[in-house]
């Protein structure tokens, strides 16, 4: 994907053989589905999908008068429409039919507009006169009537995710009946009806098929109304009025989207951003609901465009061709499907994030909009990554400083708010989906793609600067309540040794700026080379954090850092009962011959002032150790 383009058509698209004299198309938008039949239907159905491709091993004596062709979810039944009012059921079993049976409308008088599936056994027959809701029964190869309700209908609309069913009644079409199907039951919802702009409603306008969309937003389910009037006599152009399905009331307007422009439109769902194409310039807005720049009046929220009007990326359909984008032969779903049927390609509408990053100047609102993208993290991440590496070559750019701080806490914020709601979001969302959620970021991902580059000094870095954005970071965290890792700790530690800035180190210490841990106290004890007050500062932070003795010797030992736990013991405890065994093996094991031999005359001068001897008792065990002493250096005793 160019990084100037904003849309673009998807790489992995499903490219089928168009309508001609030999072939006959259709489309199942619910399951994304594209049914060719080659010769009349002799050589079976082949079912193309962006993630699938099959055959059914299905011959139809008659094509000519096929109105529809849908497969139900688990693609084991095939829903057939040829005539007015019933459809045909073909039950597969291993893609070869086993069954065939007929469903006639209840109505005998009714005719079917449509069907939808809503489960792998459950259809719903649309008809001028209401809508029918059947299970089908695979043993008995027969429907079993749920439930029906009666209604004039126009047109209808269905949404698969969210399960909701949007009928069109009344004379203009603008009254809407919409209902919601869960465990095999259908709930009748309130009706509401669609707000016409103050300049149309004395011309009687018509609600169409085409100007409405049902779509899944932020795990909710909202009706987008495209009106080309605007409903207030200060705006101009069309807008899209957006009103939010409940289930429990009526659907209420919520948002507004100002498009400011006229002609022909077709709207897209691409990762929670409505997009809005527009045939008259060949481009495309994008809108985002959850937009802190939208503007409140009387409750409803008015949005304009994130950006400008963008055209869609050039698609080649060969070397020599390209595609004609914004096509009349282009054919446009929800979500994001777009079908040319005159080429035979099946696309999937995308969006590239890293353009946007250099079009949108306002941080805050950049953030806003990139955390909610479900393919946003490395964006972001590459985003911090050059804020903290566009440095200043003087340490003297605190708006740099602050805006890198403002950054760290949209990050942790929202790492936070996702940590303690994650369970109630799922609790209390409307509508159950896989929705991508927001992907937010962790002091992992901080480190190892943004914090990285501090590892190593490079010629130009500013040491202070560094020293700066790291506890800026940390700063934040604990402004959030998020608990610091050792990782980012460490980083910092290293940062100062590197820099010799002990006395900064210091500080950070006492006033705890670096939380006390253990492994922070393991990580001083490392720096005793370079920071001889490490060590002390170590085994105060054990001593803080009440580490029991035998633990803070352990690991002194586990450094060969026999002394200092001698040394350690002598302060806090009795020396005399020290087993000599314990820090001999340790001497020994350590390969330094010199401290073998310290230890072991250390050890000698305690059991000369404890019993008059130098010699170890029996019960000390460390014959092995005299025995190795008098090999490595003869006479084990000088006294």
């Amino acid at each position: 994907m160019q990084d100037n383009y904003i849309f673009k058509l998807s790489d992995d698209y499903v490219k089928f053989e168009p309508v001609s004299n030999d072939n006959i198309v259709f489309f199942d938008d619910h399951n994304q589905q594209v049914f060719i039949l080659k010769n009349d239907g002799s050589q079976g159905i082949e079912v193309k999908s962006p993630t699938s491709h099959f055959k059914l091993n299905l011959t139809l004596e008659d094509v000519t008068n096929i109105k529809s062709i849908k497969l139900s979810p688990s693609s084991d039944i095939l829903a057939l429409q040829r005539c007015g009012n019933s459809v045909e059921f073909f039950v597969f079993d291993n893609e070869d039919t086993k069954s065939v049976f007929t469903q006639t409308c209840k109505s005998k008088t009714s005719t079917i507009i449509g069907y939808v599936w809503t489960s792998g056994n459950e259809i719903v027959f649309v008809t001028d006169s209401g809508v029918e809701y059947f299970e089908i029964n695979r043993t008995r190869n027969c429907c079993r009537h749920l439930k029906s309700f009666n209604i004039t209908i126009n047109w209808f609309i269905y949404q698969p995710v969210s399960s909701f069913l949007i009928l069109s009644s009344s004379q203009n079409g603008n009254l809407l009946q919409p209902f919601h199907f869960k465990s095999s039951t259908m709930y009748k919802l309130t009706k509401f009806e669609v707000e016409w702009s103050a300049k149309l409603k004395n011309q009687r306008p018509c609600l169409y098929e085409r100007d409405v969309a049902v779509v899944n937003l932020y795990n909710q389910t909202f009706l987008l109304v495209l009106q080309h009037e605007a409903v207030t006599k200060e705006e101009k152009g069309s807008q899209i009025s957006i009103y939010t399905l409940q289930k429990e009331g009526p659907a209420r307007k919520t948002h507004i989207l100002q498009l400011r422009l006229t002609g022909r439109f077709a709207i897209n769902i691409v990762d929670n951003l409505v997009v809005v194409h527009h045939k008259t310039s060949q481009a495309s807005l994008m809108f985002d609901i959850k937009s802190p720049s939208g503007q409140i009046q009387s409750g409803i929220t008015y949005l304009s465009p994130i950006l400008q009007p963008s055209p869609i990326e050039p698609f080649e359909v060969d070397d020599s061709t390209l595609c004609e984008l914004y096509s009349t032969n282009w054919a446009i779903f929800q979500p994001d499907i777009i079908i040319d049927a005159k080429l035979g390609y099946f696309w999937k509408l995308k969006v590239n994030l890293i353009p946007i990053c250099s079009m949108m100047s306002n941080d805050g609102l950049l953030l806003d909009f990139l955390l909610p993208r479900s393919n946003s993290k490395q964006v972001i991440l590459n985003l911090c990554k050059e804020e903290v590496c566009r440095r200043p070559k003087e340490f003297s750019n605190i708006n740099h400083l602050g805006k890198i701080g403002f950054i760290f806490n949209k990050l942790n914020s929202i790492y936070r708010d996702n940590g303690e709601s994650s369970k109630s979001l799922i609790c209390k969302q409307i509508v159950e989906n896989d929705a991508k959620t927001s992907p937010y970021i962790d002091q992992t991902d901080m480190f190892s793609s943004v914090f990285s580059v501090f590892e190593v000094k490079s010629e130009d870095s500013n040491e202070n600067f560094v020293v700066s954005v790291l506890f800026e970071y940390i700063y934040s965290l604990n402004r959030y309540k998020i608990p610091v890792q050792y990782l980012i700790y460490e980083l910092l530690i290293n940062v100062l040794v590197r820099g010799k800035k002990f006395y900064l180190l210091h500080q950070f210490l006492q006033y705890q700026v670096l939380t006390p841990s253990k492994q922070l106290a393991c990580l001083l004890l490392s720096l005793q080379p370079h920071y001889p007050h490490a060590t002390q500062l170590a085994l105060d932070m054990f001593q803080l954090l009440q580490v029991s003795q035998e633990h803070v010797i352990d690991i002194l030992l586990s450094r060969y850092d026999i002394f200092r736990a001698i040394r350690f013991i002598q302060n806090n405890g009795n020396p005399e009962t020290i087993s000599a065994k314990k820090f001999l093996e340790v001497a020994l094991s350590s390969g330094d011959d010199q401290l073998f031999f310290n230890t072991f005359r250390f050890f000698e001068q305690r059991n000369f002032r404890l019993r008059g001897s130098p010699t170890f008792l029996e019960s000390d065990l460390c014959e092995p150790f005299v025995g190795k002493f008098e090999e490595m250096f003869g006479k084990s005793s000088s006294f």
